[in-house]
């Protein structure tokens, strides 16, 4: 099962699926593969922290129509800026900056992905 919804191939079977979701979250962060090297978890804990508290907030939901999708900052570092995005790791939701830099409040988190699912 694909979990990211968007008009793109999925990563899990490389199939070709809708956009279905009312509410994406897009994390870009630091740690792991970038670019041609591998860096490690120690330079960024807040990174996995956030992956991680993102997922959970989506596990609490149990929400069909919220996607989470995680990039590669320095892969993606063009498109991070453009969205405002200058310190690793940075959380969207909708596009809308979320969190920089540091690991978010959970409960504002989920408060905030709840009143995106509102609109």
């Amino acid at each position: 099962m694909c979990r990211i919804w968007t008009a793109k191939l999925c990563i899990d079977n490389g199939s070709k699926v809708i956009n279905l979701a009312n509410v994406h979250i897009l994390i870009y962060k630091i740690t792991g593969n970038q670019l041609f090297f591998n860096i490690p978890e120690s330079v960024c804990e807040e990174c996995d922290l956030t992956v991680n508290l993102a997922q959970k907030a989506l596990d609490d939901i149990r929400d069909k129509r919220i996607s989470l999708e995680v990039k590669p900052w320095m892969n993606k570092v063009i498109s991070s800026l453009l969205k405002g995005g200058w310190h690793p790791p940075v959380l969207l939701i909708n596009g809308k900056i979320f969190s920089q830099g540091v690991v978010p409040d959970g409960q504002k988190l989920k408060k905030a992905i709840l009143d995106e699912l509102k609109k």
